[in-house]
């Protein structure tokens, strides 16, 4: 950037030529246009970008989930980046802006969460789970569980938050009028107890884990 008084061209503003001028601090100033950069849109670089946008959209509906899953654990990124990194990356088919939704991930911390879920869609968009709480842990025994629904038509996703005690190995919730047809799948969050290092103290600190574990089959359509 150059400071100017140019005799011809006076105290001039905007673009002249290859030039930008502009008035900052009572100065005229000069810089150089910046050069034109072309917007391809290959097929490539359209497929990108919708991978990018799918992905954003899908997390940002349960981004203060994410949020809490991660608690203030990530030092050089915020949850939303490194998950919207992590997903892009692994969700999509080969070639591609499909959403394989059996890889979504919400969280990446490893633990302790439920297995053998089984997902049932009844009338009225009642959408019903049985799991077993794979763990002898009496505070994740204690814990309440929350799901993740996620609509893989539409890419909308809704938590309901502590549907049932890990203990009770059995909940239900109710989709959205709009989903019905729709095919689902469902994210348990569970609370982890045994997996962390140890504090100072002795205490073991809770993480929440967060995993697939039901749904993205024909048979799993809302009704």
């Amino acid at each position: 950037m150059a400071i100017v008084q140019n005799p011809i061209t006076g105290r001039t503003r905007k673009k002249f030529g290859t030039a930008v001028f502009s008035k900052h601090y009572e100065n005229n100033t000069m810089r150089s246009r910046p050069i034109q950069v072309s917007n391809p849109r290959t097929e490539g670089q359209v497929r990108q970008r919708s991978k990018f946008a799918q992905t954003v959209d899908l997390i940002r509906q349960v981004l203060p989930i994410v949020n809490d899953a991660y608690s203030n654990s990530l030092k050089n990124m915020s949850p939303f980046n490194k998950i919207v990194s992590l997903n892009v990356k692994n969700i999509f088919a080969e070639g591609t802006n499909e959403i394989d939704y059996t890889k979504v991930q919400f969280c990446d911390n490893e633990g302790s969460n439920v297995r053998n879920v089984e997902l049932t869609c009844e009338d009225d968009q009642v959408v019903s789970f049985i799991w077993e709480p794979n763990t002898i842990n009496q505070a994740e025994l204690d814990e309440p569980v929350s799901i993740i629904l996620v609509n893989c038509i539409k890419n909308k996703a809704i938590n309901y938050p502590a549907v049932a005690l890990r203990s009770e190995s059995a909940a239900s919730v109710i989709a959205p009028v709009e989903w019905v047809g729709d095919m689902v799948a469902a994210y348990f969050n569970t609370t982890d107890y045994t997996t962390s290092n140890p504090k100072a103290d002795g205490s073991i600190p809770k993480k929440k884990v967060i995993r697939f574990k039901a749904g993205c089959e024909l048979a799993k359509n809302v009704k």
